[in-house]
């Protein structure tokens, strides 16, 4: 009777595995094919992908428009390049030249739509924030060194996304962060990164990303002979 017993628990232990990866697939696909399905005039190329973020380039062409939807997962969304948008969010819509300095949060489940209403085309940058990533710290914004200037444009409970301008010559000290951080590459410009012990120089162009893994000492400097902007999101 007890080894029965065993073998019911065992059955169900079995079953609720199978679940918990069925449930887990299924979000997989519906946001797959969520992301996939895009309606006429909008294109999507997906930049990375990992533990922590999904993040894709949308290019929408005018008279563009989406249909009212929602992702399993919440989102930040980063407007690249000057358009006239119309954005509906919850009951909230909204019409409005925006430029590269506009993050709008959509959070997970909540119905919206993005339409290009002007005469040129614009882009955007997505990035889906993963409901299963590992939470990240906290960490209070740290004073600008010279050359660089940072304007906070959004802060909830999932990400911090600020706009950090830096002039010719600028470099930030090595620092590191207790959560994933994103920049997002506004205009062009030559950066010098150092991730742990890795320095790069290159030439990165506007909607470039780069993801920077928590606790990595890091730090970005300016060698170009003009300013360059990017956003930078903090994943918490």
């Amino acid at each position: 009777m007890k080894e029965k017993g065993k073998g019911k628990k065992a059955k169900r232990f079995g079953i609720l595995v199978v679940g918990c990866a069925c449930m887990a697939s299924a979000f997989a696909l519906r946001a797959t094919a969520d992301m996939q399905t895009m309606p006429p005039g909008i294109t999507r190329t997906q930049v990375l992908d990992n533990a922590t973020v999904m993040i894709a380039r949308l290019n929408m062409a005018p008279g563009a428009r989406e249909t009212v939807h929602t992702h399993p997962f919440s989102a930040v969304v980063v407007q690249l390049t000057v358009g006239e948008v119309e954005m509906r969010v919850g009951t909230r819509r909204e019409t409005a030249q925006r430029g590269h300095e506009h993050v709008e949060f959509i959070a997970a489940e909540m119905p919206h739509a993005a339409a290009n209403v002007g005469t040129n085309p614009f882009a955007l940058i997505t990035i889906a924030l993963k409901p299963d990533r590992v939470r990240g710290g906290t960490q209070a914004p740290a004073e600008a060194p010279p050359g660089i200037s940072r304007k906070q444009v959004l802060d909830n409970t999932d990400a911090r996304a600020t706009w950090v301008v830096f002039e010719p010559g600028a470099r930030e000290p090595v620092h590191s962060h207790p959560f994933d951080l994103v920049l997002v590459q506004l205009n062009p410009g030559r950066m010098e990164v150092l991730v742990g012990e890795n320095k790069t120089v290159k030439d990165y162009a506007m909607g470039d990303v780069l993801f920077l893994p928590r606790n990595v000492p890091h730090a970005v400097s300016n060698v170009d002979t003009k300013r360059f902007d990017v956003m930078s999101v903090a994943v918490k």
